[in-house]
């Protein structure tokens, strides 16, 4: 059979592109899937063909090596250690994710122990409080919704149970998803290849268009979207991201749906399919162990104390805190704790309850709904906590405002000039913590080098006295 020409004529360099793939892919298929295109949208093909990302077997193991040096990076900026007896490993999603395939590879390549990969006895350690830290491993991060619902529940679930630190790392993610994980939940993300926009079909200045005036690329855009529209309702993949990756062993559906769908007999490039188990497998089991615990007298040694705060610059900054009056306390060990932005009755009720010493920390930010602060308190009833100003209280401004790295904070304020002072304060504050996401190295940086040394020792004082009570109590 001969090919149309418009076909014909691009064999020798669709045969190149397919030869250099790190999986085997027969010419005929790929040559049958650009036949799809109508006549005048075979260079459409070709070019998606030619642009796609596709992620072979070494591939994939080179990237969990690097996201596992970039965790144990993490973990020291953390302040924590990732330890054969205090971290757990699992894949996330459920069956119809590939997280825990993932966790297999990354488990082998890294020649980690297979006791510290979830299963049923890992229930034991996390009763008996002994997991600092979970590891969530999947292969991509899209648009980071999923994720976050999981790392959510997973988050009220294992808090009560002594988890400090909730890590998700991926062989690939989209920086737009990985930022969106970091800023709703207290998980700390990160990929070992971060790709943006530019990498997708979406940014009209990605290499993609390359050689295509920039007047004709939305039209080109569009003809991706119409065959887009043939298997999928979102044409250019979930999220409508339009990524351009396949893996060897499956396609993300955050990638163009014409790579990897069969809706209405198209016939896919790279085919998606996925039953695979995750963490969420052990929900039950986590919340049986919860149950069982509640049944107890209350859980924890006497010497322990839990402070419990909001979000994870909350959790740096009360640590280093502590850490400036641990002798002083008359507590052996002393934990602080980001509940991840949540404040549900449910999960201050399972926290007080499994941890015989614990002490909330409330934030009064003088920004926020007041209605907020006021739930969380209500949900809190007769929990021991303080209330404390927001951060912005605690930093010495003339300081920063005399240092190179924030100093252009306060001089890009001032240019506002229609702005009050209160607003003022409320743009620097939202400016520092957006300076310190994601950076727990600057954030450390910042409270021992930044701080209004007259108002910490305030905090300090009043920390001393409420956790002195709380051990007399």
């Amino acid at each position: 059979m001969k090919y149309p020409i418009a076909l014909s004529q691009r064999i020798d360099e669709v045969s190149k592109i397919v030869e250099c793939w790190p999986v085997e892919k027969d010419l005929t298929q790929v040559l049958n899937w650009l036949m799809q295109f109508d006549n005048e949208d075979i260079d459409l093909g070709v070019r998606v063909i030619k642009n796609l990302n596709v992620i072979g077997f070494e591939d994939l193991n080179t990237a969990l090596t690097i996201a596992y040096s970039k965790l144990e990076r993490m973990a020291v900026d953390k302040g924590t250690k990732i330890t054969s007896r205090n971290t757990l490993f699992a894949g996330i999603g459920d069956g119809a994710k590939s997280g825990a395939m993932i966790g297999y590879n990354f488990r082998i390549i890294n020649e980690l122990s297979e006791d510290n990969f979830m299963d049923d006895e890992s229930m034991n350690f996390l009763e008996a409080g002994m997991i600092d830290n979970i590891v969530l491993v999947d292969d991509i991060v899209g648009t980071g919704k999923q994720a976050t619902d999981e790392i959510k529940s997973l988050t009220q679930t294992v808090t009560p149970l002594g988890v400090k630190n909730i890590f998700l790392l991926t062989a690939v993610g989209m920086q737009d998803g990985i930022k969106a994980i970091s800023s709703n939940t207290k998980a700390h993300v990160f990929s070992a290849f971060e790709y943006s926009e530019l990498d997708t079909v979406n940014c009209l200045d990605s290499p993609f268009y390359e050689g295509i005036p920039h007047e004709e690329r939305q039209d080109v855009k569009s003809r991706l979207e119409y065959y887009g529209k043939v298997t999928n309702k979102s044409p250019l993949g979930y999220g409508g991201i339009g990524a351009l990756i396949a893996f060897y062993y499956n396609t993300p559906n955050i990638s163009l749906p014409i790579i990897w769908g069969s809706k209405n007999s198209w016939l896919p490039l790279f085919k998606r399919a996925v039953k695979i188990n995750g963490i969420n497998s052990y929900y039950k089991q986590i919340e049986s162990s919860i149950t069982k615990k509640k049944r107890e007298p209350s859980q924890g040694k006497e010497n322990e104390l839990v402070i419990l705060v909001e979000g994870k610059q909350d959790e740096v900054f009360f640590d280093h805190v502590v850490s400036l009056i641990k002798d002083r306390l008359p507590f052996e060990k002393v934990s602080v704790i980001s509940m991840g932005g949540f404040g549900s009755k449910k999960l201050i009720e399972n926290i007080s309850r499994l941890n015989k010493n614990c002490l909330f920390i409330v934030e009064e930010d003088e920004f926020a709904p007041p209605k907020l602060v006021e739930r969380f308190i209500q949900n809190l009833g007769d929990n021991p906590h303080i209330l404390v100003k927001s951060l912005i209280h605690f930093l010495d401004l003339d300081s920063l405002s005399e240092n190179e790295r924030w100093s252009g904070f306060f001089a890009r304020i001032e240019r506002l000039g229609d702005l009050g002072d209160r607003d003022k304060m409320r743009r620097l504050e939202k400016e520092v913590r957006m300076m310190l996401h994601r950076s727990e190295s600057r954030t450390r940086e910042l409270f021992s080098s930044h701080l209004d040394a007259e108002k910490i020792a305030a905090l300090e004082s009043e920390l001393i006295e409420r956790i002195s009570e709380l051990k007399n109590a």
